[in-house]
């Protein structure tokens, strides 16, 4: 089986990753009616706690496109047989930070509506921020080692 190439593996995820954006924004654009909707479902008074969850999911929203995006960027450098950028370093930079975000998010929501599932998907976030932040150093010196490579030659 192919793993990195536009018709292996990763080409699949990709493409996965793609379908995954565009639901994610019609989601994101939508979060009005259907956070209304669903309060509306739970709830007789809608409005009670509407504006919170609604900018909390706003917030989180806007940060795991982001992360989507950022992944789906690292892998159109796969297809192509090129991880090693400086691109991709900058990516996971910005995976950590918006994972850090999100992680803050899900802490203030502990605050407010304490939920366990907050708070574990609170430490979910964290570990990805450092995930992302070791991932992108492994990159960082993988790209200096190719580079230097690639002077050499």
């Amino acid at each position: 089986m192919i793993i990195l190439d536009e018709k292996g593996l990763s080409g699949l995820v990709k493409r996965m990753l793609d379908l995954l954006f565009i639901g994610g924004i019609g989601i994101f654009l939508s979060l009005p009616w259907s956070v209304k909707w669903y309060m509306s479902q739970l709830y007789e008074e809608t409005s009670r706690n509407y504006w919170f969850l609604l900018i909390f999911l706003y917030v989180t929203g806007f940060f795991a496109l982001q992360i989507v995006y950022e992944i789906r960027k690292i892998f159109k450098t796969l297809n192509r047989r090129n991880p090693f950028m400086m691109d991709n370093v900058n990516s996971l930079k910005r995976i950590a930070i918006a994972s850090f975000l999100i992680s803050i998010a899900y802490l203030v929501k502990v605050v407010c509506f304490n939920s366990f599932l907050t708070i574990v998907l609170a430490m979910v976030f964290i570990i990805a921020g450092f995930f992302s932040i070791i991932l992108s150093e492994v990159f960082h010196q993988a790209v200096m080692v190719k580079e230097e490579n690639d002077l050499t030659i």
